[in-house]
């Protein structure tokens, strides 16, 4: 999601002058282009002289908000309640206190990690790592050091977040918005929240991309840019490789190319959580992703800070990004884009999309997006599950391919079905090809990682039983049986720190997080 940061600047404009003293209206002017430590520098400069005029409670709730200190902030709204301002001040100071109450924290090298105590602790390393890393990569990339402290708040439930985040439910739950970069910070949803997990690292490189190029360019990056920029790049921090497409994104993509139906930029001028539905915002993601690609690969990655800087000094952003790319306007740059994009080799095959799932214990099929109601090829499939049950892999097999067989995309939940009965015929090579062709269309879709580990340990192939659990863990970490097979698997191998951290996670997951909390 692009970062917003509240327009502070709008809010100085609308005082009386006389009201706002001169130095608060500096500060709220930092926070008006992102500059979280200059403004927190003139707050503490009118604190030291006992300023206490509404302005300099203003920018001193603000500044507190951003650090994440939301108690205090809430405290001085407490005092400003009925102010003309409060009118034009959207920040959801009291529903972010509710919603951060009792997390604890973790600090790194200019990161600090808020999390739940006790079982969602299991992310607290990870969370850590994957924040000191995108600092790293990313300040390099754009040529920027953040500077300020980057606070990444995990909130256990999607409820939480949804507090915390000023959207609107329906919005969230409609296009699976579940990490943003706003106010000066970073949220997502723990994957715990999700039935499955989700890729929940990326999600925090992805925000912190939205983060630094906000403050890079002050706030001027528009949403299409910022959301290229984000998609693209988001797993430079892991693999130093851009993201490649989905096979999802890469059909609707070629669709959309085919059709002339590309989803308008303006759609999602203010935010992608607006759009219709997942399989658009997929498709806008799609488009702004290989746009910057393209863009890239004619410029390199060192146009970037000079597309910053440009954009930061008030000059048009599709403009600059045309002329990054060689062309003299940005109609010749969309041009370029869709005769390049023609000579990609984009994916024929058809996949739909994984329904979201928020905050709701769903079996199998609630996650599964063609089977998830109970409708005729549903109940089909749960009787080739009573017959895998009862040790009839031949049978199941047979009724699962009746309801598979036909036109359409499969279903990432029937293909995981029948890997496991033709595992249990010793048809191990066609299990572990459908499993590898499974997760290459479902990458999300947890089953099947979990039943492509198993499949691996069967026969005793711990190197890449490994592979399939760490992805697993790297979607769903809560998962017993996961982090079993991985200690095991280590354990195997001889990489005793490796089991060693698995194990601890496993007892943290077992003692229903009691352990972490004597370590906390």
């Amino acid at each position: 999601m692009k970062t917003l940061f509240v327009s502070s600047l709008i809010v100085v404009l609308c005082w009386p002058t006389q009201v706002l003293a001169a130095r608060a209206q500096e500060g709220l002017a930092c926070l008006a282009v992102g500059d979280l430590a200059c403004a927190i520098e003139v707050r503490d400069a009118l604190a030291r002289d006992s300023d206490t005029s509404d302005a300099a409670k203003v920018l001193a709730m603000r500044t507190l908000f951003r650090e994440g200190r939301y108690s205090e902030a809430v405290a001085i709204l407490d005092t400003l309640e009925g102010a003309e301002w409060l009118e034009k001040d959207k920040n959801p100071y009291r529903p972010t206190e509710t919603a951060a109450r009792g997390l604890v924290e973790a600090r790194g090298a200019g990161v600090r990690v808020r999390h739940a105590p006790g079982l969602e602790t299991i992310l607290q390393e990870d969370a850590l790592d994957v924040l000191s890393r995108s600092r790293r990569t990313y300040d390099r990339l754009f040529g920027a050091e953040l500077n300020h402290d980057v606070l990444l708040d995990i909130y256990p439930t999607a409820h939480r977040f949804i507090l915390a985040s000023g959207l609107p439910p329906s919005a969230v739950r409609k296009t699976g918005v579940i990490a943003l970069s706003k106010w000066s910070r970073l949220l997502i949803t723990s994957p715990r929240a999700l039935s499955t997990g989700y890729q929940w690292k990326t999600a925090v490189a992805h925000e912190f991309i939205h983060l630094v190029v906000s403050w890079r360019s002050e706030d001027r990056a528009p949403v299409w840019l910022q959301e290229g920029l984000a998609k693209l790049l988001e797993e430079r921090w892991l693999t130093n490789k851009n993201k490649a497409l989905s096979i999802h994104q890469e059909t609707l993509l070629r669709e959309a190319l085919e059709n002339r139906e590309f989803v308008p930029f303006e759609k999602f001028r203010h935010s992608m959580a607006y759009l219709d539905s997942g399989d658009e915002a997929s498709l806008a993601y799609a488009q702004v992703a290989t746009l910057l690609e393209y863009v890239l690969s004619i410029g390199g990655d060192s146009v970037l800070p000079g597309i910053l800087d440009r954009i930061r000094n008030g000059e048009v952003p599709e403009l600059v990004v045309a002329e990054a790319a060689g062309h003299t306007d940005f109609s010749s740059l969309m041009a370029g884009w869709e005769v390049w994009l023609r000579g990609q080799d984009l994916s024929v095959k058809e996949v739909a999309s994984l329904p979201v799932v928020l905050d709701a214990d769903a079996d199998d099929y609630d996650i599964d997006p063609l089977l998830a109601s109970d409708s005729a090829p549903a109940r089909s499939a749960r009787l080739g599950d009573l017959l895998l049950e009862r040790e009839r892999p031949l049978a199941a097999l047979i009724e699962y391919r009746k309801v598979a067989d036909g036109e359409g995309p499969k279903s990432p939940l029937l293909i995981e079905r029948e890997a496991r009965c033709l595992a249990a015929l010793d048809r191990h090579d066609e299990a572990l090809a459908l499993t590898a062709e499974g997760v290459q269309l479902y990458p999300e879709f947890t089953p099947l990682r979990t039943t492509r580990g198993k499949l691996l340990d069967s026969i005793e192939r711990p190197k890449s039983a490994i592979e399939a659990w760490k992805a697993a863990h790297a979607l769903n970490p809560f998962d017993p049986d996961t982090q079993r097979a991985l200690v095991r698997n280590y354990t195997l191998l001889g990489q005793a720190d490796e089991a060693t951290k698995h194990a601890e996670l496993l007892r943290i997951i077992e003692t229903g997080g009691v352990s972490a909390l004597f370590k906390e």
